[in-house]
């Protein structure tokens, strides 16, 4: 059952970068930088709080890591504020956001050592949320063009073909916008 509830958010996880990937493309790169960024914290955590087992196996660092409160809660609730900011309606927006952060609260409620929880569950992925939003609006990675779902005032009309085979005139020529 121990493994059941380890592998459990992945699906979940994955399905949710798919469809970001999809849809949203600078909201999917935050999230999975957020993602990492997280991960990684934990698993420094774990190997630090761990040293006194050396040498170290990298199964025992991933249990550990795995281990800690509020992990899997952080994971949903990078995951919430990836849909919240990827969903225009606002009234799925207020539903996603109220349950992450019930999700939350009851995580941190009903955990044996609160304040780990808390840090591991809200603390850390909020941050690393922010951190990602810095990152990515100083474009210290290369994102994808925007499609036309991030700024509908910039899409490009489509245009009409010309009545004869050899005409062409300046008005059918659409000016592109620069890639990159």
């Amino acid at each position: 059952m121990n493994e059941t509830v380890t592998v459990a958010p992945w699906p979940v996880i994955a399905l949710t970068l798919l469809w970001l990937a999809r849809r949203r493309p600078a909201v999917y790169a935050r999230a999975a930088v957020a993602l990492l960024l997280s991960c990684a914290s934990g698993l420094v955590f774990a190997g630090l709080s761990a040293t006194r087992d050396l040498p170290m196996r990298e199964g025992k660092l991933l249990h550990d890591y795995v281990a800690l409160p509020g992990v899997f809660t952080g994971w949903y609730l990078l995951m919430a504020l990836a849909a919240v900011a990827s969903v225009s309606a606002i009234r799925l927006r207020i539903a996603v956001a109220v349950g992450a952060l019930i999700g939350v609260a009851s995580c941190v409620l009903l955990a044996p050592r609160h304040e780990l929880t808390a840090l591991w569950g809200a603390v850390v992925p909020l941050c690393s949320w922010f951190v990602a939003g810095c990152l990515q609006r100083r474009s210290l990675w290369s994102l994808p063009a925007p499609g036309p779902w991030d700024a509908p005032e910039q899409s490009v009309p489509s245009r009409s073909l010309p009545q004869a085979p050899g005409e062409r005139s300046a008005r059918t020529l659409v000016p592109l916008r620069q890639a990159g």
